[in-house]
C-alpha cells in the first residue's frame, strides 16, 4: 500500500469527527434518523438493539444503487470481500472478516452463511442471482454459530423479499435501458383475494452484452442473459395462524468472463501460440483476437419454500421454515487456440473445439422449527434444524466433440442435524439496563461422496464417508449506557464441517478428506443515537482464533489440478469495523464505514505428497482496509420528489493463495457510483405514479481485478486475471400503481 493509501483512512475519520462536531448538540426533535429494522436474531428487532455486527441495505437504497446481484453490495460494506469463480459468472465466493470459501467445490461447505427468506442456501454455484422485489440485504459479521449453525464461522448473509399483501393491488413495472446492450423488464402484480388472501407474481427479463468482445467463435465475454419468475401466496387463515408460500424459476445463461493472460513466460504451451499474443497486457482488454469458441453457462434454479407462523398468545409463537431447492449447471470451458488454429483445451491436444465441462445437479431440503416466547424479564428462541443435500458433478472432458476417455464424475450425499437455543435475560437491577445472553448449538453430520476419475495421472475410483458433531456455546452481555447508547462483549464459538476434494490426487486423499474448522471470536461493540438521533454510530473491535483452516494445495507431483485441502492451525484474525450515518440537513444524509483486518497464518510451510509449500503471512483473499461513503439528498419537489445518491468504496490489495508459489496480487481499487432520479411524479388521469431514474456504476472507469490465478504457470503464463466490470450506466423508467 502506498502511503497516500495508508493516510486515507485517517484522513476519513479525521473528516468525519470534524463533520460530528460540527452538529449541534440540540436539533430539531423532527429530525431525526428513521429506525432499521433487521432479523439477525430470527425475530424482527430494532438495529441498535442487536449486539451483533451488522450492515444493511434497506429497499430504497438498493433500488437507488440498481442492485440486482451480490456481487453488487460488495463495494458497500466494509470487511465483507465478494468474489466471483472464474469460468462462473453466477457462482461468488463470500468473505468476512478474512474468512470464507477460496475455492468452490460440491464437497465443500462456504464458511459465511447464504440464506434467502430464512432458507439456508448450500452451495455457492449459482448463488449470485437477478434479485427479485428486494425488502433488505443484512450482512452479520463474525461467526453466528447458535442461531445459523455450521458453516457461518465467518459471518452469514441475509436476502429478505417482500412477501404478499392482503392490503392493496399493487402493480409495479420497471424498465432499463443502458450501456453494453443493456435491457431490463421487471413486472410485478399484487392482488389481494378477499380479506385474507393475496397472490403476487414477478416476472423478470433482463440482459446485456458482453464487456469484452471475442473476435473468435461464439459468445463475448460477460454477456448476461437472464429470466426469473416468482409467485407469492399468502393465507391469513387466521388472526393468529399465517402461511405464506413462494415458488421461483431462474434460468441464467450468463458467458464466462475473460481470464486475461498478463503477463508470459519464455516457455509453455502459451508461450508458443502465436495466435494468443494480443491477450497478453497487464491493462484491461476490451477485445481478444485468438481462436476461441465461448459457449454461455446454462443454469436453472428452482426453488419452494413455505412459511408459517402461529402466534399461540401475544408472547409466545411458533415458526416453520421449509424449503426446497434444486439447482442444474452446466459450465463450459474456454478453448486456447494454437498459431494454426487448432483448438486445444489445456493437457488435451488439438482438435476439441469445446471440451471443458462441468455438469452440476445439486438438490437440497430443509426444514426449521422456532419458537419464540418472552416471560417476565426472559426473552428466547429455540428449535430444530434439518437440512440434506444430494449432488452429482460431471467434470468429464471431449464430451461436446466425442472424445472418449476422460471421465471425473463425484456423486455426494449429505445430512445434518441441529438443536439450538438462545435466551436473554434482562435483570431488574439497575432499572433492566442488563442484557445477559446465553447460546448454544449442537449438530450432527454425515457426509458421503463417491469418485470414479480417470483423468487423473494414475486413473482412480474412491469413497468417502465421515461423520461430524459439535457443541457451539456463546455468551453475550450487553448494557445500555443510556437509552440511546448501548455497549457489549460477547464471545462466539463456531465451526465448519469437514469434506474431502474432487480434485484429489489419489483415491487414498480423496478417502481421507479433511478436518473441520473451529473458530473462537472475542468481540466488543458500540450502539449509539447521537445528537437527538442526528448522528448514529455502530462499531465493534474483536479478535478470532481460527483452527483447522482448509487450504487447498497441490497434491499430485506432476498435475496442478490435483489438489486436496490440508489444514492450517494456530490462525488468528484481529480487526475492526464502523458504520456512522449522519443526518447533516433535513434530506441530506451522510454514511461513512470503515473496516480493518489483520489476519495472520498459524504456520510457515504445508507439508504434501507433492512437497513442502511455503505459506504467506496472510489470509487469502483479505483485504486489510476497506471504507465506503455514500451521500443521499432528497428534496419534495412541487410535482414528485428528487432523489440523489453518490457513493464511493474502497478496498486494500489482496492476495490470491496462501501458498507463496501460486500466490498473485489484485491490486488496491476503488468504485465510484451514483444515480439521479425523479421519482413519484403524478400524471393527471394516470392512476399511480411514475419514476426516472439515471444511474452509473464504476464512473471512473477503473481497471479493478476480480480474479488473478497463477494455475496456467506450467504451461507459460504466470499472470492471469480477470477484471470486473468497466463503466456502466443506464436509465430506469418505472410505474407504480
Amino acid at each position: 500500500m502506498t502511503p497516500r493509501q495508508s493516510f486515507m483512512p485517517a484522513v476519513l475519520a479525521v473528516q468525519v469527527a470534524v463533520v460530528l462536531g460540527s452538529v449541534p448538540a440540540q436539533a430539531q426533535n423532527n429530525l431525526m434518523l428513521e429506525e432499521v429494522m433487521v432479523t439477525a436474531q430470527k425475530r424482527t428487532e430494532s438495529l441498535q438493539d442487536v449486539p451483533i455486527s451488522v450492515a444493511t441495505i434497506d429497499q430504497g437504497a438498493l433500488q437507488m444503487r440498481v442492485i440486482d446481484d451480490l456481487k453488487d453490495i460488495g463495494a458497500s460494506i466494509p470487511n465483507l470481500y465478494i468474489n466471483p469463480f472464474n469460468n462462473d459468472p453466477t457462482a461468488i465466493r463470500l468473505f468476512i472478516r478474512g474468512i470464507g470459501q477460496n475455492d468452490i467445490q460440491i464437497t465443500q461447505d462456504p464458511s459465511v452463511a447464504l440464506y434467502t427468506d430464512g432458507v439456508y442456501v448450500g452451495t455457492s454455484f449459482g448463488a449470485g442471482f437477478e434479485g427479485v422485489d428486494l425488502e433488505r440485504i443484512e450482512v452479520l459479521r463474525g461467526p453466528q454459530g447458535t442461531l445459523y449453525g455450521r458453516n457461518a464461522t465467518g459471518g452469514a448473509v441475509n436476502i429478505i423479499t417482500r412477501r404478499a399483501s392482503t392490503e392493496a393491488v399493487e402493480f409495479r413495472q420497471d424498465l432499463t435501458f443502458g450501456n453494453l446492450a443493456k435491457s431490463q423488464s421487471k413486472t410485478l402484480l399484487n392482488v389481494p383475494v378477499g380479506d385474507s388472501l393475496a397472490a403476487k407474481l414477478i416476472y423478470v427479463d433482463s440482459e446485456r452484452g458482453g464487456y469484452v468482445k471475442n473476435e473468435g467463435e461464439g459468445k463475448d465475454f460477460g454477456e448476461e442473459d437472464r429470466r426469473s419468475l416468482v409467485a407469492d401466496l399468502r393465507w391469513e387463515a387466521s388472526e393468529m395462524l399465517t402461511f405464506d408460500y413462494r415458488y421461483e424459476d431462474a434460468k441464467l445463461k450468463d458467458s464466462q468472463r475473460l481470464e486475461q493472460v498478463r503477463t508470459l513466460s519464455d516457455a509453455g504451451f502459451l508461450a508458443d501460440a502465436t495466435t494468443f499474443t494480443d491477450d497478453v497486457s497487464m491493462g484491461f482488454l476490451d477485445e481478444v483476437t485468438p481462436f476461441r469458441r465461448i459457449v454461455a453457462n446454462d443454469q436453472e434454479i428452482e426453488a419452494h419454500t413455505l412459511w408459517a407462523e402461529w402466534a399461540l398468545s401475544d408472547s409466545l409463537s411458533l415458526k416453520s421454515i421449509t424449503g426446497y431447492r434444486d439447482l442444474d449447471s452446466l459450465t463450459s470451458g474456454d478453448a486456447l487456440a494454437t498459431a494454426t488454429g487448432d483448438y486445444t483445451f489445456i493437457g488435451r491436444g488439438v482438435g476439441a473445439p469445446n471440451v471443458g465441462v462441468f455438469d452440476t445437479e445439486f438438490e437440497q431440503f430443509s426444514q426449521e422449527i422456532q419458537l419464540l416466547g418472552s416471560t417476565g424479564n426472559w426473552e428466547y428462541v429455540t428449535g430444530l434444524y434439518y437440512y440434506e443435500d444430494k449432488s452429482t458433478q460431471d467434470a468429464s472432458q471431449g464430451v461436446s466433440v466425442g472424445l472418449e476417455g476422460f471421465t471425473d464424475l463425484t456423486k455426494t450425499k449429505n445430512e445434518s442435524m441441529a438443536a439450538f437455543a438462545q435466551t436473554t435475560w434482562n435483570p431488574d437491577f439497575m432499572a433492566q439496563r442488563w442484557q445477559i445472553t446465553l447460546g448454544a448449538r449442537y449438530s450432527v453430520d454425515d457426509r458421503k461422496a463417491d469418485r470414479e476419475n480417470n483423468r487423473a495421472t494414475v486413473p482412480f475410483t474412491g469413497s468417502y464417508d465421515e461423520d461430524f458433531d459439535n457443541f457451539n456455546p456463546s455468551l453475550t452481555v450487553a448494557f445500555d449506557v443510556n437509552d440511546n447508547i448501548n455497549v457489549y462483549g460477547k464471545v462466539v464459538s463456531g465451526y465448519k464441517s469437514g469434506g474431502t476434494s474432487t480434485r484429489s490426487a489419489n483415491a487414498e486423499l480423496f478417502g481421507i478428506g479433511f478436518e473441520e474448522e473451529d473458530i473462537l471470536s472475542y468481540e466488543l461493540g458500540f450502539k449509539g443515537d447521537l445528537w437527538d438521533r442526528r448522528a448514529r454510530l455502530n462499531a465493534a473491535v474483536f479478535y478470532m482464533e481460527l483452527d483447522g483452516l482448509q487450504t487447498s494445495v497441490q497434491t499430485d507431483p506432476v498435475n496442478p489440478g490435483g489438489r486436496d485441502f490440508l489444514p492450517i492451525d494456530g490462525n488468528t484474525i484481529a480487526g475492526a469495523e464502523f458504520d456512522l450515518t449522519l443526518l447533516l440537513t433535513e434530506g441530506l444524509t451522510l454514511t461513512a464505514s470503515y473496516g480493518y483486518t489483520d489476519s495472520e497464518l498459524g504456520e510457515d510451510t504445508l507439508d504434501s505428497p507433492a512437497g513442502v509449500f511455503e505459506l504467506i503471512d496472510v489470509f487469502a483473499p483479505s483485504p486489510e482496509n476497506s471504507y465506503s461513503l455514500s451521500l443521499n439528498y432528497f428534496k419534495p419537489l412541487a410535482n414528485g420528489d428528487l432523489t440523489f445518491n453518490a457513493d464511493y468504496g474502497w478496498q486494500d490489495e489482496v492476495s490470491t493463495s496462501v501458498n507463496a508459489a501460486d500466490n498473485t496480487i489484485i491490486d488496491d481499487y476503488g468504485l465510484l457510483g451514483a444515480a439521479l432520479g425523479w421519482t413519484d411524479i403524478q400524471v393527471e388521469h394516470l392512476p399511480g405514479s411514475l419514476q426516472v431514474m439515471l444511474w452509473g456504476r464504476n464512473l471512473t472507469d477503473e481497471e479493478y481485478g476480480l480474479v488473478n490465478t497463477a494455475a496456467w504457470s506450467t504451461f507459460g503464463a504466470t499472470d492471469v486475471q480477470t477484471f470486473g466490470d468497466p463503466r456502466t450506466w443506464g436509465v430506469t423508467l418505472t410505474y407504480q400503481y
